[in-house]
């Protein structure tokens, strides 16, 4: 098999890949010396700098595969896994080099909460639905047969009847979670016997990542020991969210279709207690205190379509995601825990309040973001 990295067509990928990144962060092309001549697989990912795209990136050329990252560099560049290929680019407008020798995409690219959906109604609709689709039908049109996408859980909204499956009536209330539905059902039409799109519907994803957020739930709790309200989530680690990436990747051709993922279903008090205990064992005593909020989330769901036909179990319990968290989070004695680029909604509030958006991730303002604004 020939080696990725001499391929005909990466002069033009260095036209993108060999830009500047955020904050000043120049990456190269892999050493190809570093990589076997042989890999186990050609993986694309969108969004691979990402709090999961990065956990995945690492994991996937751990294994012998190598990796391509295409990413705007809304939260940097820096912390993509060495050995990974990193593109700087816009899915709006994906260059037909990305896919070359591409055998698997995994989309992960785009606006990832409620707070930076409703900040940029336009990103969130172009990005999430618009841009999963544009990149979809790249990947179709370059003969790419597995696609896997990162949707969410939220697309049920809130429902207490029990577990949730796949074939349950969703009920997205806001942006987010809409354009995440608007992508899915693009995805369907483009799905035939040439292109078999997996669509992954995680729950809230906990746990360390080289591009950690503290805007998460449970991360959020270990910064400030604060919770919700009792509600329902179901939460899966990084790491497990990442596998699950893997075990879509290496799924028999036959299976495509929607697959709830999560580690399991937890009341938000169920895991503000598990954050205070793991706290207390490390002689930080803190109390939970309770505030009732009103929430558009409250939801458990069923994983046994994942395990049936995904082989794919979550192995990290919720305690020793915590513990995990709390340790990477003690020894990180130089980070500014406020720093804008762990906190999504505020990342994105300083590139455009700074004018960075277009610099970094080549998107022209929304008219919503015509008037200056102020970063938190």
């Amino acid at each position: 098999m020939t080696n990725w990295a001499d391929d005909v067509t990466l002069p033009r990928l260095k036209i993108a890949g060999y830009k500047q990144g955020f904050g000043g962060i120049a990456r190269y092309h892999f050493d190809n010396a570093s990589l076997g001549a042989d890999p186990r697989m050609r993986i694309l990912i969108t969004g691979g700098a990402g709090y999961v795209g990065s956990v995945l990136a690492r994991i996937l050329v751990e294994r012998g595969d190598q990796v391509r990252v295409v990413d705007c560099g809304f939260f940097g560049l820096d912390h993509v896994d060495r050995r990974a290929e990193v593109i700087n680019g816009n899915i709006l407008e994906p260059d037909t080099a990305w896919f070359t020798g591409v055998e698997a995409v995994v989309h992960l690219a785009g606006l990832s909460n409620d707070p930076m959906a409703a900040f940029s109604p336009s990103l969130n609709y172009m990005l999430n639905a618009g841009g999963a689709a544009i990149v979809a039908q790249a990947a179709k049109e370059a003969g790419i047969s597995r696609f896997v996408f990162g949707s969410t859980c939220s697309v049920y909204g809130i429902d207490d009847s029990g577990p949730l499956d796949e074939d349950h009536p969703t009920n997205p209330p806001f942006p987010y979670a809409i354009s995440k539905l608007m992508a899915e059902r693009m995805l369907s039409c483009l799905a035939d016997d040439r292109f078999r799109p997996i669509i992954l519907r995680k729950g809230t994803v906990i746990g360390w990542s080289p591009r950690m957020r503290f805007d998460l739930v449970a991360n959020t709790m270990i910064k400030t020991a604060l919770t919700e309200g009792s509600l329902w989530r179901p939460l899966i680690d990084v790491e497990d969210a990442a596998n699950a990436y893997v075990r879509s990747i290496d799924a028999s051709p036959t299976v495509s279709g929607t697959f709830n993922i999560s580690g399991g279903n937890y009341t938000l008090h169920e895991l503000a207690d598990v954050v205070a205990g793991s706290l207390k064992d490390r002689g930080l005593n803190v109390s939970v205190h309770v505030e009732p909020k009103k929430d558009v989330r409250s939801y458990r769901v069923s994983t046994t379509k994942a395990e049936r036909y995904l082989n794919f179990v979550a192995r990290k319990l919720i305690g020793q995601t915590v513990s995990e968290i709390i340790e990477n989070a003690r020894s990180w004695t130089s980070a500014d825990f406020e720093q804008a680029r762990y906190y999504n909604i505020r990342q994105l509030e300083h590139l455009v309040s700074t004018g960075s958006l277009g610099r970094i991730g080549g998107f022209n303002r929304p008219k919503e973001l015509a008037e200056p604004i102020h970063a938190r």
